[in-house]
């Protein structure tokens, strides 16, 4: 998103509005210009910057009266805002505070802070957009761009596709609120595993789907402590009763009561080891396929390794 971002731009003066537009502009993004807060607004809610830069003090409204309407919209509580300000007491960065306000620029300001400090807030801004609101973990959008990087870099690496086994059935007896516990739990044990790996990166697909892209060297070893893991805490997240019978009876997809295995889960391991990954299609298409013949073994956990050439 970042280079193709739109930025509202909002200052009284004229020779400050040029100069930072064209230092934007320069840098690839969009730049919308206002010269006073009211138009600031309206251009906000016409259109819909990436990311605000306004004046603290302009005409009709100031910055921080710009900031106090914009965030009162549900779409907006989320822009990133930077307030352009020659002011630099503490009192002021204080009252800030209380609006939601991402960052200041100090004027003058020079090319290379401006651009930096743009950059940096569109990347935190499009992490929070993407991120799951559950585990907090990256989404779909970062898990292809990762492992678009990764078959660009040519290097080994390997892509971990995680499943887990008879979560539905689970979700329909316990309910949604315990089916959120579990997918927290899962999620941390990925993510305490993928530490094997310090450059791993774990997305959450959806669901009770999970990624890791790690190098390959740690693939097999990361798919073991996820495996093993999630069986010795499988247990936990049953009651009593269940947990002594070590089944649980539910209703399946006919509606005829049947008794499941406890939670498990299937890891298939994609890999470039063996043969080229040349798209994130690819690599999703064969990792779809080993996690199903992995969710197939019939007890426990259980990962796939692609071995074919």
């Amino acid at each position: 998103m970042e280079h193709n971002a739109k930025i509202l731009l909002a200052d009284d003066s004229h020779a400050i509005r040029f100069l930072v537009s064209e230092i934007l502009t320069n840098a690839g993004f969009t730049v919308i210009q206002a010269e006073d807060g009211q138009q600031a607004i309206d251009k906000t809610y016409k259109e819909n910057p990436d990311l605000l830069i306004l004046d603290y003090e302009m005409p009709k409204k100031t910055g921080f009266e710009v900031v106090k309407e914009v965030r009162s919209r549900t779409g907006y509580l989320h822009t990133p805002i930077i307030i352009f300000t020659a002011v630099t007491d503490k009192s002021t960065k204080l009252e800030g505070l209380g609006l939601d306000i991402d960052d200041y620029l100090t004027k003058p300001a020079d090319e290379d802070e401006i651009v930096a400090r743009v950059k940096l807030l569109l990347k935190r801004s499009q992490q929070k957009m993407d991120s799951n609101p559950l585990t907090h973990l990256p989404g779909n959008p970062s898990i292809q761009a990762r492992v678009e990087r990764e078959i660009a870099s040519q290097k080994p690496f390997a892509v971990l596709y995680c499943d887990l086994n008879n979560f539905k059935s689970y979700n329909d007896k316990y309910g949604f609120e315990a089916g959120d516990r579990v997918l927290k739990a899962t999620s941390e044990i990925i993510v305490d595993a993928a530490r094997q790996d310090p450059e791993s990166f774990v997305g959450h697909i959806g669901g009770d789907d999970f990624i890791v892209v790690c190098s390959f060297d740690k693939a097999e070893q990361i798919a073991k402590i996820i495996t093993t893991t999630l069986d010795k805490t499988a247990a936990s997240f049953y009651t009593p009763q269940d947990q002594q019978q070590g089944f649980m009876q539910s209703t399946n997809r006919k509606g005829e009561t049947e008794n499941f295995p406890f939670l498990a889960i299937g890891v298939g391991i994609v890999h470039n080891t063996k043969k080229p990954l040349t798209s994130f299609a690819m690599v999703s298409n064969i990792g779809s396929e080993l996690k199903c013949l992995a969710k197939q073994h019939e007890k426990g956990s259980y990962y796939v390794m692609d071995r074919r050439s």
